[in-house]
């Protein structure tokens, strides 16, 4: 009778190494795949941005402004501003759900009440989020990155005016305008001295026009990715809700005096030293992708923007009316 011979301990831990070391070679193309289809579903998100926006010019003349009526302005006394300055936080990516096909969510949006009361600096607010905080609270897929963490919906200091960051149940997002040098502390053009030089295509209280847009539609970003999580928790974005850091994008010329150049010089660039260091810092363009980001251009084109890309190119992207000469290999 023939005796059945069975595998020896030997034979058994080769065959679980060469296992182990087929599933090493392997997990690392699976990543990769699926960072690819990550990347290509963040794309398409921009891209339905993108067409939103220009179906949204064609319409009003203009693009959206990225907010109106900052909370954090304080335009108090300053010539040519409104008065009263009455504190909305509207956001242009509330303002465009009708070009998102959000018709139902945009219906739902009261745009003469606020979207967040955040007013520290004592400008009148006139209603209560509360009323827009359905529209506030949702999450939507169009705006987000897959690449990043699920995002949430965080509620912090509700209905209190004297809070930058006071969110009434907002959901976090992915998207910034690209709004230059200036932020939600800047107010509209016309009470704003605004260089032409460092001109965006976004800008509080104002609607750019396409014709505006000189440097060309193909050499201008409009949107772009920031990662939900940077140094502070409270940063944005946050779609909807317009409390402090929600929907602005800053970028500074490498030319800037201000002395946190180092933080809006390149995309996922991070201040140095101090808490949180590896974590980019407010209004940055950042991403969850391995070595860049994407960005909209105003052509309704999506590009993926490298870390290393040249501060000075950086910054020419970013403006309208600039007159640089931008090559296409530069990015």
């Amino acid at each position: 009778m023939n005796s059945r011979r069975a595998f020896t301990l030997i034979e058994l831990l080769v065959v679980i190494a060469i296992i182990a070391v087929l599933i090493a070679l392997l997990l690392p193309a699976v990543q990769a795949a699926r960072e690819a289809a990550r990347r290509a579903q963040c794309v398409n998100n921009l891209k339905q941005v993108g067409l939103a926006l220009h179906n949204y010019e064609s319409a009003n003349g203009g693009f959206p402004p990225p907010m109106i009526r900052s909370g954090r302005c304080n335009v108090a006394g300053t010539p040519g501003a409104p008065s009263p300055y009455n504190v909305t936080n509207t956001t242009g990516f509330a303002m465009i759900l009708g070009q998102m096909e959000q018709q139902a969510l945009y219906n739902a949006a009261n745009f003469t009440q606020p979207f967040s009361v955040s007013s520290p600096y004592g400008d009148t607010v006139v209603g209560s989020d509360y009323v827009n905080s359905t529209v506030t609270s949702t999450i939507l897929s169009a705006y987000l990155c897959p690449s990043d963490d699920p995002p949430q919906v965080i509620t912090s200091s509700p209905g209190v005016t004297s809070q930058f960051y006071e969110r009434n149940g907002v959901a976090r997002s992915n998207h910034l305008f690209n709004t230059g040098q200036y932020t939600d502390y800047n107010c509209g053009y016309t009470y704003v001295g605004v260089n032409t030089f460092y001109k965006p295509p976004f800008f509080t209280d104002n609607s750019v026009r396409i014709a505006e847009v000189r440097d060309g539609l193909s050499n201008t970003m409009l949107v772009g990715e920031s990662v939900q999580i940077k140094q502070s928790p409270s940063y944005g974005p946050y779609w909807a809700a317009g409390t402090h850091t929600a929907v602005h994008g800053r970028i500074l010329s490498p030319l800037s005096s201000v002395l946190v150049l180092q933080e809006y010089s390149q995309p996922n660039a991070s201040p140095p030293g101090g808490t949180g260091k590896q974590l980019p810092y407010a209004w940055n363009f950042s991403s969850k992708h391995p070595g860049g980001l994407n960005m909209l251009f105003g052509d309704g084109s999506v590009r993926f923007i490298k870390n290393s890309i040249n501060p000075q190119t950086w910054f020419a992207l970013s403006t309208i009316q600039g007159s640089e000469i931008v090559s296409t290999d530069a990015f």
